[in-house]
């Protein structure tokens, strides 16, 4: 086997080269499963089976070969040849554990998890290799969802190798499912006792704690992983994120920047930076960071969406709207994204575009009562009374308790010339919310100026 990545590039230089200039090279059978696989890990398929073509061409028995033929063509989900190969290298090999495991490997394929785990175990039963075989397990019993035995292989894989990361964070998975935060913390406090130097197992110990909102234990632990690695730079972001939520909005900036120098920028960290700024009250740095985040992710929503809401906050409104457009471009489809830009056309005039998102975001599941009340005061500004009479029946039957919606309604039946149902609502509004009334009084002046039903229910009101 190769002793080198150098090597191991170097056969692969030569083979490319032999295929361009029809050359005829010696390869060892072991020297084409390399090559083979290097092609795999880099999901080169279709390389991979043309070197497997060549290979088989000059070492047709070799069964490791065979094996990665069987590999390829449950890949591609050709599960009879692929078993007829296995059955055919089984007859020659029958306690050849990685046959086994292809076994296991094509019963996964056809949800056959049950017979995979079998097989995989006895693959265990002929190999030393046991923690790869462990992993398979402990992921067949994922995809049945039995976590409590999954967390059991994932945890003997650990046992055997501590840094093996990928079964470390699949058993935190397990105890996720099987919401187990305290036996997940239990079981990272006793890893790392052993292992204190794992800055993986102390992100994942921070993270652990941010769902449990113990954000000192989850600095500390953040803390520790990036004494464990100091160009960790997943530790400075998680660290950055609990100094926000403790309102350290400066600390939390040197963090987010310190990932900028550790990796390649991130539009996420900086509009993190730009929130923090604008937290801190610095409106123009925060402004600089926002734009940032665009430029370096220009199909980021989050970020052109704060951007919108920075310039909200700010009242420039003619600014939000420049850039309405680019988060509708990429968050279409999203009813919260959506309503903010409805809000920001709505406020510049845009009525009628603002009508149309707004009843796009409720098509596709925001049914909050905000964006009903929202959209049923555009649509009576739009003397489009019909509709926003309708929405707001509809607002009322879903939600009985808003008495905002009894003045929709009542203005709406005063706009249609329905006087009888015009008092009815808006009697019922007056009696059971009269604290919205200076609200409606000053956007509908011409409803309640000179209503009898006003005055008399006022005067009543102040009797009492």
């Amino acid at each position: 086997m190769f002793s080198k990545n150098d090597d191991l590039r170097e056969a692969v230089t030569r083979y490319e080269k032999m295929l361009l200039e029809h050359e005829t090279i010696f390869f060892d059978s072991y020297q084409y499963e390399d090559i083979i696989l290097y092609y795999l890990e880099y999901a080169k398929y279709a390389k991979a089976k043309q070197a497997l073509e060549v290979a088989l061409s000059q070492y047709p028995t070799a069964s490791a070969l065979r094996l990665l033929q069987v590999e390829i063509l449950i890949y591609e989900d050709n599960l009879q040849q692929a078993g007829e190969i296995l059955d055919d290298i089984l007859r020659e090999e029958p306690y050849n554990a990685e046959i086994h495991v292809q076994r296991a490997n094509l019963y996964s394929k056809k949800n056959d998890h049950i017979k995979a785990i079998e097989l995989l175990k006895y693959a265990a039963s002929l190999s030393e290799e046991l923690s790869d075989i462990h992993s398979l397990i402990a992921m067949e019993y994922m995809y049945m969802e039995e976590y409590a035995l999954a967390k059991k292989y994932f945890k003997k894989c650990l046992a055997k190798d501590p840094e093996d990361y990928f079964s470390l964070q699949q058993l935190l998975h397990c105890f996720d499912f099987l919401k187990e935060d305290e036996q997940a913390i239990a079981f990272l406090t006793e890893f790392l006792d052993e292992n204190p130097y794992c800055e993986v197992a102390w992100h994942s110990l921070g993270k652990q704690y941010m769902v449990q909102n113990n954000l000192q234990e989850a600095l500390r632990a953040f803390d520790f992983a990036i004494i464990s690695d100091d160009t960790f730079t997943g530790a400075y972001f998680e660290k950055g994120k609990v100094l926000e939520l403790l309102k350290d909005y400066k600390q939390a900036i040197e963090n987010y920047k310190i990932t900028l120098s550790l990796d390649d920028p991130s539009s996420f960290a900086y509009l993190r930076i730009g929130i923090c700024y604008e937290k801190l009250g610095e409106s123009e740095m925060a402004e600089q960071y926002y734009f940032k985040a665009v430029h370096e992710d220009p199909q980021s929503s989050k970020a052109w969406l704060a951007l919108v809401e920075y310039y909200v906050r700010e009242n420039d409104y003619t600014k939000a709207e420049k850039y309405v457009s680019k988060v509708l471009l990429n968050e279409g489809d999203n009813p919260s994204f959506l309503r903010r830009c409805a809000e920001v056309y709505a406020h510049v005039g845009r009525r009628e575009e603002a009508i149309q998102i707004y009843t796009q975001a409720i098509d596709l599941g925001d049914y909050s009562v905000e964006i009903r009340n929202e959209l049923s005061d555009l649509l009576l500004q739009e003397k489009a009374y019909e509709r926003a009479l309708m929405l707001s029946l509809s607002t009322l039957h879903l939600y009985p308790q808003e008495v905002s919606a009894y003045y929709r309604i009542g203005i709406a039946y005063h706009m249609l010339g329905e006087k009888e149902k015009e008092y009815t609502y808006l009697g019922t509004a007056l009696k059971q919310g009269g604290e919205w009334l200076a609200y409606f009084e000053k956007k509908y002046p011409e409803v309640f100026s000179f209503c009898p039903l006003v005055e008399e229910i006022v005067k009543n009101t102040d009797k009492h």
